[in-house]
């Protein structure tokens, strides 16, 4: 039986329309490995967090991805729509957490609380962030310098994120990104 399988290969230009999992692995794939729970593969910021890391999922305003949000809860007023605890985009003393993704179906934002540790790609200000600079979410939710003369330089005053690499201007998404990580100690 064999030999005749190997015949009809050899004889027959029947190999070019077999299908095989050596050959179509995009069709055939059958991965049981062990892997991470925790990527995110609709983020394309590469996001990394801890496996003890919980993410929230809160319904949104706005669009808070890859910014720093808030949480609002609005007081019910007689005759005006009421919106449930929400997140929007948001920052300085308000900061609740960092948006990591969203689903635009159900309007729901998958938040990092403020008091976990992340690293990954946010929406900058400007370029003008370089490596090592601290940066501070603005209350749009996005991260910038702290400047030396600046009220927010006192010594008092906690930043938010430490950039890891120099900012840049995306043309696709026509954004400035910065790479950082967001370390509680």
């Amino acid at each position: 039986m064999k030999n005749y399988f190997n015949n009809k290969l050899t004889n027959f230009p029947i190999k070019g329309l077999m299908k095989n999992p050596s050959s179509y692995r995009a069709t055939f794939s059958n991965n049981t490995d062990f892997r991470d729970k925790h990527l995110h593969f609709s983020n394309s910021g590469g996001t990394e967090t801890s496996r003890k890391t919980q993410l929230e999922n809160h319904p949104m305003k706005g669009y808070p991805y890859k910014r720093g949000v808030k949480r609002v809860v609005n007081p019910f007023v007689q005759g005006q729509p009421h919106f449930e605890p929400h997140v929007e985009a948001g920052g300085g003393d308000d900061l609740y957490g960092i948006c990591i993704d969203v689903d635009d179906f159900t309007r729901t934002a998958t938040v990092v609380p403020i008091t976990e540790n992340f690293k990954g790609r946010l929406l900058a200000k400007n370029t003008r962030i370089k490596s090592g600079d601290k940066l501070l979410f603005s209350k749009r939710g996005i991260l910038k310098k702290i400047k030396k003369n600046n009220t927010h330089d006192k010594k008092n005053i906690t930043y938010n994120a430490i950039a890891l690499s120099n900012s840049f201007f995306d043309e696709e998404q026509k954004h400035c990104f910065v790479e950082v990580e967001v370390q509680i100690c």
